[in-house]
């Protein structure tokens, strides 16, 4: 970070990153991920923050991904849910009670909680904010499958990982600064997903 051209500038306080993750009864989120498919899409609540069992200022997102351009369609909740304290019953119910209906549908396709993990964020940008950076470490996952409640205590095993993530607008001007600040990095560029890695772990 230090050596790269870029001149990479801190734009917002490290913090940790919360998500559970819903799938279909099929897993088609994980499958098409897996099978490498152009167009695809997951469902995701994700939060900020220390605690992995209170979610408080929370947004659905939709995130969609078309080759290697992707986008999300975010809700925000105004309401708090208490993972510790519920089932995954009650906790699709009060969640579907709490978004707008277009939220019901996504939910209604992605009705599966399969994953809840976290890690530590940190931010970067080039001085003009055309790209941005981003550096997750401590990777955790808690699978959800075949639980009646949230499991927060059990660990899957994942190996130690860095991921280091550049974005920009899909514009060529930003796409070829894109290119070339991924350049700049000793290190192979390849596709990541998080839910995948900690389901298959």
């Amino acid at each position: 970070m230090r050596l790269h051209p870029a001149q990479w500038r801190v734009t917002y306080p490290p913090r940790q990153v919360n998500n559970v993750y819903f799938d279909t009864a099929r897993y088609d989120g994980l499958n098409a991920n897996l099978s490498g498919v152009g167009q695809r899409e997951k469902l995701r609540l994700r939060w900020y923050g220390p605690h992995i069992d209170l979610i408080s200022g929370g947004n659905l997102e939709r995130k969609r991904k078309q080759g290697m351009a992707g986008w999300k369609e975010i809700v925000p909740l105004e309401s708090e849910f208490d993972l510790a304290g519920t089932t995954w019953r009650a906790m699709m119910r009060d969640l579907r009670a709490a978004v707008a209906p277009e939220a019901r549908q996504w939910l209604d396709v992605f009705a599966v909680p399969t994953l809840i993990n976290h890690y530590w964020r940190v931010y970067y940008a080039t001085p003009d904010d055309a790209v941005r950076l981003t550096i997750d470490t401590a990777l955790c996952a808690y699978d959800q499958r075949a639980v009646a409640r949230p499991n927060l205590t059990r660990r899957a095993h994942m190996s130690a990982a860095i991921v280091v993530e550049l974005k920009s607008t899909p514009d060529d001007t930003n796409y070829r600064r894109l290119s070339s600040a991924l350049a700049g990095f000793p290190a192979p560029v390849d596709r990541f997903s998080k839910y995948v890695r900690g389901m298959m772990a």
